[in-house]
Parts: structure tokens; C-alpha cells; sequence
């Protein structure tokens, strides 16, 4: 198993999975939409992914993004998403990429990384205390659509 920087060139590579981690949040498949997404972030640096391959097949992937923060006078790193194939699941990769993501922040100078799950992640609620996140019990995060 390689964890790698995913580039422009190989986003290919990700298409597959990408998409199968949207069906399996409740997204409606839509290849074309995905590549273009995912071509568009990663060539205008708005987007950092890490994949986990294992023989050639990218059985995982992190995604992260950046963000202003006014309060810190500086940019935050978000983990957007994290996923591994069914069959990769259990074999400490989610933890792998984990790290990996820490380590770019550490490298390039972020002071927070943050990341946003629902409660009902038992297993990446888990890992992310495991790995020395705190959950912010003093904030109320909103949405609404538009």
C-alpha cells in the first residue's frame, strides 16, 4: 500500500472512487461531474488529495482545502473528505491518511486542521479522538440550503 499526492495529470485514477463515495453519502452518480470537479479544484490549487493505492488501485483518498479565518489572521486546513473502499476498511489506512494530511499541514505552515463528520460516524469518530482531535463543544455550526 502508497499513499501519494494525487496531480492534475492522474485524476483519472480517482474518478472511480470519488463517485462511489458520493452514492454511498446519498449523491446521485454522475462521472462527468465528478472529473470535471475534481480536474477544475486540483489545477487551480484549491484542492490537496492524498490516495492510497494498493497494486495500482486507489482504494482510499483525503481531501483537504483551505480556509480563511479572520479571528487567526491566517488560513485553516479542512479535511473535506475521507474514504476508503469497503475492502480497505480495517486496515489502519483511514489512520495512514490521517497522518499524511497532518504532515502537509505541519509542512506547509497550517496551525489547525479541522474536519466536520456526523454523529453517527462511530468508526471516523473513533479514529479522529484516537488521533488527538478534539470535537469544539462550544460552537454551533449552522446550514441552510440555497
Amino acid at each position: 500500500m502508497n499513499i501519494s499526492r494525487l496531480q492534475v495529470n492522474e485524476v483519472n485514477k480517482i474518478i472511480p472512487i470519488f463517485n462511489e463515495y458520493r452514492v454511498y453519502f446519498g449523491e446521485q452518480s454522475d462521472i462527468d461531474a465528478a472529473e470535471r470537479f475534481l480536474y477544475e479544484n486540483l489545477s487551480s490549487d484549491n484542492a490537496v488529495i492524498f490516495i492510497a493505492e494498493d497494486n495500482d488501485n486507489v482504494i482510499g483518498f483525503i481531501q483537504l482545502y483551505t480556509m480563511l479565518s479572520s479571528m487567526k489572521m491566517s488560513e485553516l486546513l479542512i479535511i473535506n473528505d475521507l474514504y476508503l473502499t469497503t475492502k480497505a476498511r480495517g486496515q489502519r489506512i483511514g489512520e495512514k491518511l490521517m497522518h499524511q494530511a497532518f504532515k502537509y499541514g505541519k509542512e506547509n505552515g497550517y496551525e489547525t486542521i479541522y474536519l466536520e463528520t456526523e454523529k453517527s460516524n462511530i468508526g471516523g469518530n473513533r479514529l479522529y479522538t484516537k488521533l488527538g482531535m478534539q470535537i469544539d463543544d462550544e460552537h454551533n455550526y449552522y446550514s441552510k440550503q440555497l
